[in-house]
């Protein structure tokens, strides 16, 4: 590029766009930016080229806190794709394309292609050139946005900053300017609001870019492949920063610098939007303080233990945090004083992922309910006086039992009980009555607390009836305990099935003897549809279907094909596959209608001049 011209201007002026759309595109073939200058009042251009810092940012002007944003994985590019009249074809359409090695990468970063348009470059290297900063500045995705004094009266956007910052680990880290927005405080103070994106000279170099010379005569478009990108260093803020969706100043990527009146064409700001609408609506997204939503597992708590409040982001978008930044959001603690929780009642509270928690401990000696504040959601907590006795856990040896079985024991562990006292246990549930020892309410001794009550022995009462239950709870007889809040658990429960040799033989068949009429069609003439050529079996359908009573009963049920395949139609390995049965009652004594035997498993399908489908058959009472 050294004997070359680096930029120059050569197309055709589309007069269906405006004419600032015009300008932006002769400014971007131009390698620089259009802009408005507030001090001289005039548009003014600004070389897109290397240059030095002119002026410093760090906390001694810096006001407030510095937003930092960057590009998701799914909507970094790591190649371009450029259309360009080549001059060498006399002005056809030719194609730039680039791509981004494998080793400047991200890890999972996913293939995208960044398309631009170059009506005004007609060289091939100058549009290598273009195509190849384009898709590196791309690639610059760190965005910091932060508010300073009046110093920055004199900053266009384009222009290049430095900023220093301990906690980002920014020492004279260099930006360019993208927005410089005005603001008047009501002291009568001017506010500007920066930015301001990543910048980084290496995407200026010219080393390996190629000429390759085409001409109309050979018919080939040319397709210039090139992955000798100078790379740029993925900056490693650790898990504190983001990326967020960034503002690209790749071509048709950005609408604008500013925005004016469209009456007067007064200048009244200077901003940035992207000619994608999808692209913008993330770009914005990203760009504020996601919301909170808050998740409490126990809304009940005992005083002196600790609570946990979940927090998780409401997002406006599905991509635009795939990183996860550091949000700082303010809390408060209502309903509490401040004796009666470990935390201050207000502070903040940092994420650092897009999950997170909120936990304090209260300690209060009457029941309240202590209010949680965090962003914009609140969580109501209802905190109780612990109980100094109380039972913590109940124990079964068993907890699922035959009718007739016996529970071997069941284990009651509790807090503040002396040794040798007593603790009360009662037996209830629909399955009590079948309790023949211990008898259903007594007491049970604690020692080093920890009791047991057993051996529970149940009856079989020789009588059907579905699952039961017994409820064992153990309360303390002096002092009532309070479980409202959650703190022990005082019971089990155990569920007693029924005995099968006094109820039903499947929990999904009523118990014999509780006949239940009920008649299914079932195929009774099953026909073949055998090859021309081969004379094996191709396909079965059925002629004749019977209606038969349906088994009551597993010991009587006999399954019945209701539905069949083919394997390997027309071949001599073709055979009759059953797919669906259903089982068809086998007791014949006092049912109904006529004896009809029907085929249960089926033989090798015939073939040639024989075409009846045989098997093995049952025979059924049923009707036509």
């Amino acid at each position: 590029m050294a004997d070359r011209t680096q930029f120059e201007i050569n197309g055709v002026i589309d007069t269906n766009n405006s004419v600032l759309d015009n300008l932006n595109a002769l400014a971007n073939a131009a390698g620089c930016f259009l802009t408005w200058d507030p001090n001289e009042g005039r548009w003014i251009v600004i070389l897109n080229t290397t240059t030095g810092s002119i002026k410093s940012f760090d906390d001694s002007n810096i006001l407030g806190d510095i937003n930092v944003s960057g590009s998701g994985l799914t909507e970094l590019y790591n190649a371009v794709s450029a259309k360009f009249p080549n001059k060498d074809t006399r002005d056809t359409t030719d194609v730039v394309e680039l791509t981004t090695p494998d080793a400047d990468r991200f890890e999972e970063e996913i293939d995208n292609t960044l398309e631009i348009t170059l009506p005004y470059t007609n060289d091939p290297v100058q549009a290598q050139y273009i195509a190849a900063r384009e898709l590196k500045q791309s690639r610059l995705d760190l965005i910091i946005e932060f508010a300073t004094n009046f110093e920055a009266n004199t900053l266009k956007a384009g222009d290049v900053i430095d900023v220093t910052n301990v906690g980002l680990e920014f020492t004279n880290k260099l930006f360019r300017v993208i927005q410089v927005e005005e603001t008047d405080e009501d002291d009568g103070n001017l506010i500007f609001n920066i930015l301001a994106q990543e910048y980084d000279e290496d995407i200026y170099t010219v080393n390996d870019l190629e000429y390759d010379y085409r001409s109309n005569f050979t018919g080939i478009k040319s397709v210039v492949f090139n992955e000798e990108i100078a790379a740029n260093d993925d900056i490693d803020f650790g898990n504190q920063m983001a990326r967020l969706l960034a503002a690209n100043l790749g071509v048709g990527l950005l609408r604008s610098f500013f925005t004016s009146d469209p009456d007067t064409g007064e200048v009244l700001t200077q901003g940035i939007e992207f000619a994608n609408q999808d692209n913008q609506e993330l770009l914005e997204a990203g760009a504020k303080k996601p919301d909170l939503s808050h998740t409490l597992t126990d809304s009940q708590i005992c005083s002196g233990f600790e609570v946990s409040v979940d927090l998780d982001w409401a997002t406006d978008c599905d991509v635009c945090l795939l990183n996860t930044p550091s949000y700082t959001y303010d809390y408060t603690i209502t309903g509490a004083t401040a004796s009666e929780v470990n935390v201050d009642l207000e502070g903040t509270v940092t994420l650092t992922e897009k999950t997170g928690s909120f936990s304090f401990i209260p300690t209060v000696t009457e029941p309240k309910t202590i209010t949680v504040t965090i962003g914009n959601d609140s969580t109501a907590i209802d905190v109780s006086p612990a109980p100094e006795i109380y039972a913590s856990n109940v124990v079964a040896s068993s907890t699922t039992i035959t009718e007739g079985d016996t529970i071997t024991s069941v284990t009651v562990t509790t807090v503040g009980v002396d040794n040798g006292d007593t603790i009360d246990y009662t037996i209830s549930g629909s399955a009590s009555s079948k309790v023949s020892s211990p008898a259903l309410t007594g007491t049970v001794t604690i020692n080093s607390n920890t009791g047991t009550l057993g051996p529970i022995i149940t009856t079989d009462n020789s009588a059907y009836n579905e699952e039961e239950e017994l409820i064992i709870t153990f309360t303390y007889p002096d002092e009532p305990i309070d479980y409202g809040c959650g703190l022990g658990v005082n019971s089990v429960t155990i569920i007693v099935e029924n005995n099968d040799t006094t109820g039903p033989i499947t929990p999904d068949i009523p118990k014999p003897g509780d006949y239940d009429c009920e008649y299914v069609q079932v195929p009774i003439i099953w026909c073949g549809t055998f090859d021309p050529d081969t004379q094996y079996i191709k396909d079965i359908e059925v002629k004749k279907y019977a209606y038969l009573p349906v088994a009551q009963a597993p010991i009587r049920a006999t399954a019945v094909p209701t539905a069949v395949t083919i394997t390997n139609p027309g071949t001599a390995s073709a055979a009759i596959s059953i797919t669906t049965t259903t089982d068809i009652d086998t007791f014949s004594t006092g049912i109904g209608g006529a004896s009809i035997n029907v085929i249960t498993s089926f033989n090798t399908p015939p073939s040639g001049g024989d075409t009846m489908i045989t098997g093995t058959t049952t025979t059924f009472f049923g009707y036509w």
